[in-house]
């Protein structure tokens, strides 16, 4: 009876979900993929913030293999300062790139950080082939690309700590890699991620924090559905010993089949992201960005999202989780039944009070940044 109660949830968590060490020889590639160099004069970017550290940085970006093979490149870029505290390695959200992320890093390496970014399959400078645009085979692969930038990360940065930073689908991504490969990382950030099921039986709130820059617009906002609803004591079980009986709990799931590559849903999320119209305008017209979105990505998403929810016991790693209030793209909740599911000890939940999807595009971001960067000072 137990075993059918859990699989009705994670069959339920999946429609909530769905819109929602590794070797090989680097290599920088030619042809369609190549990545340009990168601007030694970077321009400020969509919202007008400056994106070239107040440091001297070495900048360098490049393809490798992907570990899945399939004729797929996977670009990267790194970014690093003399004597660095530690190291960071990005993961973006679905549909966009690591580029929309060059004020993150800019804050990251003025705070002494080197910074690696990486745009996963399907996304960015890395879709093409086999893999087109706004489409994810599976799941799996992912974490495997991940993998070889966190690799690099630690192997250039011996002797400091590495850390991990994502958001939305780049929380779920440093989520399950915190699960897969327990201790690889020194600690983990994330936002606007979380999981859509809590088997802990806890149900305590984080940290809420009013920006000292919130808008008057922000402060106006009518409540979201998601606040309307007790979602976070909906999807409350105390199932914590009945996680190790859901079959294959470990196991991400299947590849994406065929066919759902060609069916493409048009992307629902431009209105979501930040209450800043230029960044809306930026998301909706950027050729690095999916405009539209296989069944195939929708199929992995729920498939990650339910995987971190029935192993979330089984991630321990160091963690600071946050969350916008007003996140009408990934729930608020999903943060708050991972905060009450995982292990960690050593773990920070704060939300930002009338925030949108994109903490770090909104009035809070620098506020928010700072949160982070005191939470590596104090964790390196």
């Amino acid at each position: 009876m137990i075993k059918k109660h859990i699989t009705a949830c994670l069959t339920a968590a999946a429609v909530m979900a769905a819109p929602v060490a590794v070797s090989g020889t680097l290599t920088v590639s030619a042809g369609a993929q190549e990545a340009p160099a990168p601007a030694a004069d970077q321009k400020p970017d969509v919202l007008g913030r400056p994106t070239v550290s107040d440091k001297q940085v070495s900048d360098e970006d490049g393809y490798f293999d992907s570990q899945r093979g399939q004729g797929v490149k996977i670009y990267y870029r790194k970014q690093k300062v003399a004597n660095p505290r530690g190291a960071v390695v990005l993961a973006h959200g679905v549909s966009e790139h690591s580029g929309r992320y060059d004020y993150v890093a800019k804050r990251l390496l003025d705070a002494g950080y080197n910074v690696y970014r990486v745009d996963h399959r399907g996304h960015g400078k890395s879709a093409g082939g086999s893999v087109p645009m706004g489409h994810i085979d599976n799941f799996q692969y992912i974490l495997d690309d991940f993998d070889r930038v966190v690799d690099m990360a630690k192997e250039e940065n011996q002797g400091v700590k590495t850390f991990l930073l994502g958001h939305s689908m780049g929380a779920l991504t440093v989520e399950a890699y915190g699960i897969r490969e327990p201790g690889k990382a020194d600690g983990i950030i994330t936002n606007g991620g979380g999981a859509p099921l809590n088997l802990s039986g806890k149900n305590v709130a984080g940290k809420n924090i009013t920006p000292d820059d919130i808008s008057e617009t922000q402060k106006k906002l009518d409540p979201t559905i998601f606040e309307r609803l007790p979602l976070a004591q909906l999807t409350s079980f105390n199932a914590r010993y009945a996680q190790n009986l859901i079959p294959h709990r470990t196991e991400i799931g299947a590849q994406s089949p065929e066919w759902s590559k060609g069916i493409q849903l048009s992307n629902p999320f431009t209105d979501g992201i930040s209450t800043s119209q230029a960044v809306k305008d930026e998301y909706a017209s950027s050729p690095l960005i999916a405009q539209k979105t296989s069944a195939g990505t929708a199929l992995q998403l729920a498939a990650i999202a339910n995987y971190d929810a029935v192993n979330a016991d089984l991630f321990s790693a160091p963690t600071l989780i946050m969350h916008g209030t007003k996140d009408g793209i990934v729930p608020p909740y999903f943060s708050q039944d991972w905060y009450n599911s995982i292990s960690s000890k050593d773990v920070e939940y704060v939300t930002w009070e009338g925030q949108k999807h994109e903490v770090f595009n909104e009035p809070a971001a620098d506020q928010a940044l700072d949160t982070v960067v005191d939470w590596l000072d104090r964790h390196a």
